[in-house]
């Protein structure tokens, strides 16, 4: 939709310009919010578009994930700081870790009480497919029977089967992510641990991190 505004032409005052301008834009609905803590009680928020609103609404009762609408100053600040959060085929979602204090700001704007989550309520998906090489029997690897995830304690150590730290993207953070194959080039294809919806990865050895000294996260 256009507007037409009728001036008077300098140039000629028995004709009319039509000066034509582009009709404002329509409003974007606000943000989305999903946030809440997981079993282990650390906190996890993200934000989605407001033309996703019902799936993120559906996600978040799949996940068991408090959810509000970014529609005041203060939820619309916090939403800006919070990181964009995925939705998967499965109608849950990605929703990632956040810092404290901002998720007890989220908690106060919001009014709501700071509770966890059930157990697996943001890892991992009850319906996700088979983590890769399950049932493969692989000696060491973490999906085979009796298998045990390992965090090597230097980049040479990386191999099938270690737990490493991968950075999801710019903003995103590192997460723990378990190597499934090599690749050409020192390259590994890696999954990520509590995410299995989310496509396999490739990384350079010098891209991943190692997990901390005498960690056992994640690694049974």
């Amino acid at each position: 939709m256009r507007t037409e505004i009728t001036l008077a032409n300098p140039g000629s005052p028995m004709l009319p310009a039509l000066l034509t301008l582009p009709a404002p834009a329509a409003a974007l609905p606000p943000a989305i919010i999903l946030f809440g803590r997981d079993e282990r009680g650390q906190p996890h928020a993200s934000r989605f578009a407001g033309d996703m609103a019902g799936e993120a609404e559906a996600a978040a009762g799949l996940m068991c994930l408090h959810h509000a609408i970014a529609n005041t100053d203060a939820l619309r600040d916090l939403a800006a700081r919070l990181p964009a959060g995925r939705l998967f085929p499965s109608g849950r979602g990605f929703v990632p870790f956040v810092k404290a204090e901002l998720y007890e700001r989220l908690l106060a704007a919001t009014v709501t009480a700071d509770t966890p989550l059930p157990v697996r309520a943001v890892s991992k998906a009850a319906d996700a497919p088979p983590p890769a090489g399950a049932g493969s029997g692989s000696k060491g690897s973490p999906d085979a029977p009796g298998g045990t995830p390992k965090a090597p304690g230097d980049w040479a150590g990386i191999k099938v089967g270690s737990t490493v730290l991968a950075c999801q993207g710019p903003m995103e953070g590192w997460w723990e992510a378990v190597v499934v194959a090599t690749k050409a080039d020192d390259r590994f294809v890696l999954r990520w641990r509590d995410f299995p919806d989310e496509p396999e990865i490739s990384r350079a050895r010098a891209d991943l991190g190692l997990m901390p000294p005498g960690s056992r996260e994640g690694l049974g």
